[in-house]
């Protein structure tokens, strides 16, 4: 009787230490995502005769997707979508020194995208050890001339469309190898020129792979066909982006969000007759 009792209570002492160690962790957690969502920026950039949006909504505490802008001169705006290749606190961290790399010398290479992935795919091989990756869009908008030069450093492509819908959506698919897998990589610089009413969408494949019930995949098809359709109610960027999260809500239904989601939408402005 005294032994049940001694092991009973070693059981209680075991179950209240391991409560104490995981609402710790959880709070550490909690904290690790707040500073990490820090790190994104506070606000859409006010772009005259353009319209932006941008979303990031983790599976879990903290998450391997982030997005950025990055203010260069001449009117220039840096458009940033990324995916670390793993999740959790790594993944964490990894994005954290793959955005201020990318954004370091996004600054200070205003005008090649390609030499800023190429110097941050370096410093990233220098400073880690990890066997992590990170894919990555990035590209510079010229606001005034509405021409944008990119690199997809093997992201999923990006899809450019047309606001009359008289041209097929362009993927703007990999121009190289994500950062973070071997020295002494290149990028293939391409650029593309968004006329008024043009839509550029940007994402990461927690949209794409969003699952249902039934294993089945959102997939591209279903992204261009949201987009799409809000391009020819002439939605702004926050409202097309809203109604692709609902339809990705609406197909998922009760099951699990497996992957982040991150979205970024761009819009340039219809400039009217009378101006």
């Amino acid at each position: 009787s005294v032994a049940a009792e001694i092991v009973a209570a070693l059981r209680r002492t075991d179950v209240h230490r391991r409560t104490i160690e995981s609402e710790r962790m959880t709070r550490e957690l909690e904290v690790a995502g707040q500073i990490q969502a820090s790190f994104l920026p506070r606000a859409v950039p006010a772009l005259t005769g353009w319209h932006i949006a941008a979303l990031l909504e983790p599976a879990r505490q903290t998450s391997g997707d982030f997005y950025d802008f990055v203010d260069l001169d001449d009117g220039r705006l840096g458009l940033l979508v990324a995916d670390v290749a793993d999740k959790g606190t790594g993944a964490a961290l990894y994005m954290a020194l793959s955005r201020t790399l990318i954004r370091t010398y996004a600054k200070q290479f205003p005008a090649d995208p390609e030499l800023a992935l190429r110097t941050a795919n370096e410093r990233i091989l220098e400073d880690t050890g990890s066997a992590q990756f990170v894919t990555v869009f990035f590209g510079i908008l010229d606001a005034a001339s509405g021409e944008r030069c990119y690199a997809n450093a093997g992201h999923n492509p990006a899809f450019l469309l047309n606001a009359n819908g008289t041209v097929a959506p362009q993927a703007l698919s990999n121009t190289g190898i994500p950062l973070g897998m071997f020295p002494e990589m290149s990028w293939r610089q391409n650029r593309v020129i968004l006329d008024p009413g043009d839509l550029l969408v940007m994402y990461t494949d927690g949209i794409t792979e969003a699952q249902d019930s039934h294993g089945q995949e959102f997939g591209e098809s279903r992204l261009l066909a949201a987009v799409t359709e809000g391009l020819k109610r002439d939605q702004q960027a926050g409202s097309i982006a809203e109604r692709l999260l609902s339809e990705v809500r609406a197909f998922v239904g009760q099951a699990p969000q497996f992957d982040d989601i991150t979205l970024l939408v761009l819009r340039r402005q219809i400039v009217s007759a009378q101006t």
